[in-house]
């Protein structure tokens, strides 16, 4: 029996155990509304950055080069740049790197030195005039200018290939071999992703196919005007597969850069004429655009707070994107399928690869040990392995080649 005491410490407890639980209630809704503000909201600006980084035709058409190293000054043979803090580290590693400014563009190939503040490099200038003291230029990795005649001096042909949207320039570089090299360029929608490899093919006497694909510039734009990482464009490179069998090749060897290499392994997974291919080679290929992506948002930061993305709000923003884009992201995913591929691959892989993950190229290499040749490179960036070793890139390349002439 209660006393009146314990009886009264009841009573006063009643309400307060009301209001505890009108608090946890009303704490839950709070929780939930911000988790639906975050999330939502979060994953709907995080879907928008995809869309414009990745996904849209027009935002990677629009692309320009960013002009943000001061010229110190510049001789015939050589130029002195100033570093800082967010100076690109390909301005400070040896290598051979494009420099482009608005008149011009230049090649740069090995550092005379290196001290605090600038760095003085072998320089050669390609096309228009030298940059001026204190203008700004930028680093460009593809290396090489404008088109073949330009970067090497070699006569080349603007053809057009019949496709599944209509036709699609190319440059195409006559050569007396009976197989045919086709280079398919990655998301930064240029066919210069190609040219590195341009001077090993045409030496070997390959005539050689460099393809743009829907929404290239100039090329047909799809309904949608999105890159879809292979799904579609495969039947692209199918379509200049065929015009390059139907001009002479026997039988054909294709290149494939970042984007381009997803493009290609699922041609190679797709297409009729995948028998046609006596080898690939895939450079940084995008094997696996969910796992790329994911990649990529850990890099990134969440805005105004500046913490590491979850990888909860990038799920959710994939969501989003897959309902606001169509992303089909389990199709994006070529690794899965990959042990269906029988056509010999030379692959080369970036170890300081920040745009596609290089764990992907590994699982490549080891699901297929007996048909990849796998090089990596220590310290390269995205498509960057010939940039830092092109000797041993190029010896790779044609030694690869020589080996799979069909």
């Amino acid at each position: 029996m209660l006393t009146d005491s314990t009886s009264q410490l009841v009573k006063k407890s009643q309400p307060l155990k009301r209001r505890l639980r009108r608090t946890a209630k009303w704490a839950i809704v709070l929780i939930a509304i911000i988790a639906a503000l975050f999330y939502g909201g979060g994953g709907w600006y995080f879907s928008n950055k995809l869309f414009t980084l990745g996904l849209s035709g027009s935002a990677r058409r629009s692309l320009k080069p960013n002009y943000d190293i001061p010229v110190l000054s510049v001789t015939s043979s050589s130029i002195t740049l100033g570093i800082t803090s967010s100076t690109p580290y390909e301005a400070t590693t040896n290598g051979t790197w494009g420099l482009q400014w608005p008149a011009g563009y230049g090649q740069i190939t090995s550092i005379n030195n290196l001290s605090s503040g600038k760095v003085n490099w072998a320089f050669k200038l390609m096309t228009g005039s030298n940059p001026a003291t204190g203008q700004r230029v930028a680093i460009d990795s593809e290396a090489f200018p404008d088109n073949p005649k330009v970067a090497f001096g070699m006569n080349y042909q603007n053809v057009y290939y019949k496709g599944p949207l209509g036709s699609y320039p190319s440059w195409f570089i006559p050569g007396t071999s009976s197989t045919w090299a086709i280079t398919v360029h990655g998301n930064a929608m240029t066919r210069l992703d190609g040219m590195k490899a341009v001077p090993t093919l045409h030496s070997l006497g390959l005539p050689i196919l460099l393809i743009t694909y829907r929404n290239d510039p100039g090329a047909p734009e799809s309904k949608s005007d999105l890159l879809r990482y292979g799904l579609t464009e495969w039947q692209d490179v199918q379509a200049a597969v065929a015009y390059a069998l139907s001009h002479g090749a026997k039988h054909v060897i294709l290149l494939g850069y970042s984007m381009g290499g997803g493009i290609v392994t699922n041609f190679l997974l797709r297409s009729k004429l995948a028998s046609d291919v006596s080898g690939a080679v895939l450079d940084a290929p995008m094997e696996n655009f969910s796992e790329t992506v994911d990649y990529d948002a850990s890099e990134m930061n969440l805005p105004l707070v500046g913490i590491a993305l979850p990888q909860s709000l990038t799920d959710v923003a994939k969501w989003i994107s897959s309902w606001r884009y169509g992303v089909a992201w389990s199709k994006l995913n070529y690794l899965a399928e990959v042990k269906a591929l029988h056509t010999p691959v030379l692959l080369f892989q970036g170890l300081k690869d920040q745009t596609v993950p290089p764990v992907t190229s590994n699982e490549l290499a080891q699901d297929k040990p007996n048909l990849v040749t796998y090089i990596t490179t220590p310290g390269a960036g995205h498509l960057e392995s010939w940039n830092l070793n092109p000797q041993r890139y190029d010896t790779a390349l044609k030694s690869f080649i020589q080996a799979h002439l069909g």
